[in-house]
């Protein structure tokens, strides 16, 4: 459990403890000026989004890969057994996965499951990390 709550506090640190302390209110326009229209009023409604959340720039925002797309990504799922986690996955890679391909950005995602297994997640993850089998990964909690 120490060592989730490392990982996840390592990834907050990343994108909320970098971003500055800009809220919703003050959402960064400048920054949504390569954002495809529809998707920034999809994603980026003001009305549903957490008035809390920092949504101004990051350090991570000149940040460039060593590596050139297209990129393999790692999902790293600790449970898919309730409806909002499948419509998830299922969201990413039947809307999201395509759409990126099409673009020549990632060529796949990989999904592992942990069964709410806590060590088995972090196992899998450095697998896919360490292994160099993906390029990048997002956690779900």
């Amino acid at each position: 459990m120490i060592k989730l709550k490392l990982v996840f506090a390592f990834v907050a640190t990343l994108f909320i403890g970098s971003a500055s302390s800009v809220i919703a209110q003050d959402l960064c326009e400048e920054c949504l000026e390569n954002v495809p229209e529809d998707m920034r009023d999809y994603v980026y409604n003001m009305d549903y989004m957490d008035k809390d959340q920092p949504l101004g720039s990051t350090v991570m925002r000149d940040w460039k890969s060593p590596s050139k797309p297209p990129w393999t990504i790692g999902y790293a799922s600790t449970y898919a057994g309730n409806t909002w986690r499948k419509g998830a996955m299922e969201r990413l890679m039947e809307v999201v996965l395509p759409k990126w391909r099409a673009l020549g950005m990632v060529d796949d995602i990989l999904i592992t499951q942990s069964n709410l297994d806590d060590s088995l997640q972090i196992q899998q993850m450095r697998q896919m990390i360490d292994g160099g089998v993906v390029d990048a990964i997002i956690i779900c909690c």
